[in-house]
């Protein structure tokens, strides 16, 4: 088969090796045979094509699309799909098939293709996110009332919640579901196909014709950036990149979750595997490879830009290279979608183990200290007071509060969480609360006297009442937002 260019000498093989992008350009023919029914229909109107003429490429295509589509590369010795298919369509409509390429480049032509099939992977990824968000807000009605300590710097910080935790990736998602929207409307909106080699045609093709049959809003504006970038490429790839982001942060928290110390989570076993030499272990392998594979997407996006970088105006060959990056990153992020919406619908938490965690570390500190803000003692000095509490060892945990002597009340002047009633062993305990009559210290200092109280976690996080915060009714609230959003947007879509 010969090329769509000419010369003498014959290519050295080695140099041929590289040249032949046949195979990676495969997964392109759904679009390749799109592209080929506009520009017949536009060269019929520039009357480059007769209508017979045009009707034989229609049947040609329709025939390839039959035998070709969904099955494996041939073994062919193209130099890449624009020269094979243009081939195919000279073999079967015969001179039509020779004027096909009037008008047109493999440079326009590839950066056309490119742009379809970053939107449909757009489409259908913004629809794979709107599923998880869609779950994951599901499972955080489900589990707003399930207390779970909140962390930062991986040490316990503050109460949360379960549910509160899942919202925190559909929040996420969302936002990314909503980018892949927008990005999509913006790579619709030009169309390069026309652009020619890299300044258009003296052929007065009619562009707006072959945007309107591949679904763009308009022609491109101009030949030579057309001809010179991959910027929807680098967009899908940031956007793959950013998602795969999160997915790590989330395969991370499971396995914390999951570690022996914790075991916060009922760890789906059919996401687990053992140990060929220790028969107690039960691993988390299921989200460490999450964690892994979803590295490959910062990585494509990262090799894409490396790629473009200072190229010149005007096609190069490196451009030839992204495609390879693009496919299987594309691949590679849907399969990592499926993975972990499958992982979400079979995972649950343990109650009594985070009921158990919830006595650890401290973590009710910050809502004493408001409680004081709101009973009038400045913030700077309700903080140092906590504060000086942990450190002397008369925080909240379990053991290490004392009862007054003088059997003092509560000092709280609205309803406290701080008052409710215990939830039964390993579910409550002893807070320290302080009174906001100062004592002064020999240093001058002032304190605060303290008292013993039952506290029920989940009064706590009920206590919350910002907006965005861990309060299971604001968790519920944001759920289902999303999901009536969700609902409309699937409606409308």
């Amino acid at each position: 088969m010969s090329t769509l260019w000419k010369q003498d000498t014959p290519l050295h093989p080695t140099f041929a090796q590289v040249n032949t992008s046949l195979r990676d350009d495969w997964f392109l023919l759904p679009f390749e045979l799109r592209l080929q029914r506009a520009s017949a229909k536009a060269l019929t109107a520039a009357s480059v094509l007769s209508a017979d003429e045009s009707a034989s490429l229609r049947g040609a295509l329709e025939a390839l699309e039959q035998q070709f589509l969904g099955a494996p590369c041939p073994d062919s010795p193209a130099e890449d799909l624009h020269t094979w298919i243009e081939a195919k369509l000279t073999e079967a409509a015969g001179e039509a098939g020779r004027k096909i390429h009037t008008a047109r480049s493999r440079n326009d032509q590839v950066a056309t293709l490119l742009r379809m099939f970053v939107i449909d992977a757009g489409e259908r990824f913004g629809a794979k996110l709107g599923e998880l968000v869609a779950l994951l807000a599901r499972r955080a009605k489900e589990w707003a009332d399930l207390p779970m300590p909140m962390m930062t710097h991986t040490q316990f910080a503050a109460p949360g919640s379960a549910g509160f935790w899942a919202l925190r990736y559909a929040v996420a998602l969302d936002r990314l579901a909503a980018s892949a929207a927008f990005q999509v409307s913006q790579w619709r909106q030009r169309c390069p196909l026309g652009a020619g080699a890299v300044a258009g045609s003296s052929i007065a093709i009619d562009r707006a014709i072959l945007a309107r049959e591949l679904g763009f809003e308009q022609p491109s504006l101009n030949a030579l950036y057309d001809t010179s970038t991959r910027d929807e490429c680098v967009e899908w790839l940031a956007l793959a990149a950013q998602t795969a982001l999160h997915f790590q942060s989330f395969a991370a928290d499971l396995i914390l979750f999951s570690q022996s110390p914790l075991r916060w989570t009922r760890y789906p076993p059919a996401f687990a595997t053992g140990s060929s030499m220790m028969p107690n272990k039960l691993n988390p392998d299921a989200m460490e490879l999450l964690r892994g594979e979803a590295a490959a997407l910062p990585a494509a996006h990262h090799h894409a830009l490396l790629l473009l970088k200072g190229l010149p105006s005007g096609y190069n060959r490196d451009l030839q290279c992204i495609k390879p990056i693009v496919r299987d990153a594309t691949g590679k992020a849907f399969f990592l979608c499926e993975l972990l919406h499958a992982f979400v619908e079979g995972m649950d938490f343990d109650a009594s183990r985070l009921a158990a965690s919830m006595n650890v570390g401290d973590i009710f500190a910050t809502l004493r200290m408001e409680q004081l803000v709101r009973d009038g003692v400045p913030l700077r000095e309700a903080h140092h007071a906590v504060a000086t509490q942990v450190r002397n060892g008369t925080g909240q945990s379990p053991g290490n509060s004392s009862q007054p002597s003088d059997g003092s009340t509560s000092c709280f002047k609205t309803p406290s969480p701080f008052q409710g009633e215990g939830r039964g062993e390993g579910e409550s305990f002893h807070l320290n609360h302080f009174s906001p009559s100062p004592n002064l210290s020999p240093k001058g200092e002032r304190s605060f006297e303290t008292s013993s109280k039952q506290f029920d976690p989940l009064a706590a996080i009920q206590s919350y009442q910002t907006i965005g915060s861990a309060a299971p009714a604001e968790t519920r609230r944001v759920a289902e937002e999303m999901l009536r959003r969700r609902s409309a947007d699937s409606a409308s879509g």
